[in-house]
């Protein structure tokens, strides 16, 4: 059987807070570099992407344990990472350990499957985002509200944001695609996103304990050779 070839592979934590009723999420740099121009100030689950040939992350659990560290570490972003560039006056470093660890007590939630056409050339983007979920306190969002408010940054990319779900349906902010889907399906409603072409999006089942278990249907896009040209 042909194996599909995932583009990429995303590990995430849907962070809710019953109650509040709100949500805790990423939102995209303005000075957002690169091709996805239409992110810029878009809302996005906290979390990243596995990198095959890059990263040595053995599972969808690990790369999202790693990328909350790195986000919420109180360091300015590494050099080769695209928010590099961004200013941060940092929260207090207590601060946002707190919210570091409240986000690390995540849970397995839903892997989906997301297929869509890539407005630049027509190619057809697979991609698997493995959803965590983790409850958080109504202390964590005053202390991330109480940061926001003094201009103070958790994160070494992009910005946080708090927000509802009547905010999020009024597209405040607009979602990055899967976030939306995500959120969507989770709230029986829809969530304004930013995947305007034909897509295909379903949930597969819960996330997997390594990358290797998802090799019986799929194939890592090899990410070594793009770190090898130097890009």
């Amino acid at each position: 059987m042909e194996k599909t070839i995932l583009n990429h592979h995303s590990s995430n934590v849907v962070a809710f807070c019953e109650n509040t009723g709100e949500y805790l999420l990423g939102q995209f740099d303005p000075s957002y570099p690169g091709r996805n121009q239409h992110w810029k100030g878009r809302g996005k689950l906290l979390g990243g992407n596995y990198f095959f040939g890059k990263d040595t992350d053995k599972s969808p659990l690990e790369t999202l344990t790693r990328e909350i560290k790195e986000e919420f570490s109180g360091l300015k972003a590494a050099a080769e990472e695209m928010s590099a560039s961004q200013e941060h006056t940092f929260a207090p470093v207590a601060e946002i350990e707190f919210v570091r660890l409240a986000l690390l007590k995540n849970t397995p939630f839903q892997d989906y499957f997301l297929n869509y056409r890539d407005a630049k050339d027509n190619s057809v983007v697979y991609v698997i985002l493995s959803a965590f979920m983790v409850s958080i306190s109504k202390e964590v969002v005053d202390c991330v509200k109480n940061n926001l408010s003094k201009g103070k940054s958790l994160t070494n990319e992009g910005f946080l944001a708090v927000k509802n779900i009547t905010e999020l349906i009024a597209g405040d902010p607009l979602t990055q695609g899967i976030t939306g889907l995500v959120i969507s399906q989770r709230e029986g409603v829809f969530i304004p996103h930013c995947l305007k072409d034909l897509f295909t999006f379903a949930p597969v089942g819960k996330p997997r304990d390594s990358y290797e278990s998802y090799s019986d249907v799929f194939q890592y896009r090899d990410h070594s050779k793009k770190l090898n040209a130097g890009f």
